[in-house]
């Protein structure tokens, strides 16, 4: 029963984000997430230009097509023209094969390069629903956000390390591949749920075995937030625009209402009376 309570309360948490970061001043951090992503990714293509361009070529070297060149027929021509286009061919499929890399490895890229703003969005969500003040300082930011790359990074490293051990396992016992898909989803909402209730047991200055215990005792709510991050997250663009916040705004959300009581207490009254 607390699992399934906890699951709603993630739920509502996250789908709830949306509305309350837009009412409480804090729709621009919606475009954060947008900008950096841009930077990084034209930064990358910019990078891997130079290597790109040169493997293309040696790769179309490599595939090139043997001429007759007596032969004038329509396959000549269409070799030839197979010849002149495959290093633009070759060029394009490198480019979209990056592509497709960099939005596999986004979710933990954005969770590691804006670990300051989620750090900051949860810290200003539970100082609008509480009313506790959180003063600010830059010392106290990079430290959270530094926590926050660190933890995801390692949340990255032992979701990487299960998927491996799950596809082994679905090598030895094939049957289990449909239930696979549904475990490597699993596993990867509890960690990215994990990162974001992070910044929250952050600020009660629980330490790492504490923290997991509170994450095991909220365990509905944080596959839920999770869940939803993952599935947001796989909408082009639109995903890395909403899905972080949302979640880090939602991790606070479900949280504070599960410590505070049932949802006929006055959970939301600085909430409801900024929103009125």
């Amino acid at each position: 029963m607390s699992f399934t309570r906890d699951l709603g309360l993630g739920l509502s948490g996250f789908m709830r984000a949306f509305g309350f970061a837009l009412s409480n001043r804090m729709g621009w951090m919606f475009l954060v997430p947008v900008v950096l992503w841009v930077v990084l990714a034209f930064g990358l293509f910019a990078v891997l230009q130079g290597p790109v361009d040169a493997l293309s070529s040696w790769i179309a070297d490599r595939l090139g097509i043997p001429m007759d060149p007596t032969s004038t027929n329509w396959w000549s021509d269409v070799k030839a023209f197979l010849n002149g286009a495959r290093e633009v061919i070759v060029m394009v499929v490198l480019k979209l094969a990056i592509a497709y890399l960099l939005f596999i490895a986004n979710k933990y890229i954005v969770l590691v390069v804006l670990s300051p703003l989620l750090a900051y969005a949860s810290e200003r969500t539970e100082e609008v629903l509480t009313g506790r003040s959180f003063p600010f300082s830059w010392r106290q930011l990079l430290h959270d956000a530094l926590r926050g790359a660190l933890l995801a990074l390692r949340n990255g490293v032992m979701e990487l390390a299960c998927t491996v051990g799950i596809w082994f396992l679905t090598l030895f016992v094939p049957p289990l591949a449909p239930i696979s898909f549904i475990l490597l989803f699993l596993v990867s909402s509890y960690f990215y749920g994990f990162s974001m209730f992070d910044y929250v047991f952050e600020r009660r200055r629980l330490r790492i075995g504490e923290r997991v215990r509170a994450v095991n005792d909220r365990i509905g709510a944080v596959m839920a937030n999770g869940m939803l991050f993952g599935l947001l997250m796989k909408l082009p663009l639109l995903g890395v625009m909403f899905a972080p916040v949302m979640a880090s705004i939602g991790a606070v959300l479900a949280t504070v209402k599960k410590e505070q009581g049932s949802p006929s207490q006055q959970v939301y009254r600085n909430e409801e009376r900024l929103e009125a």
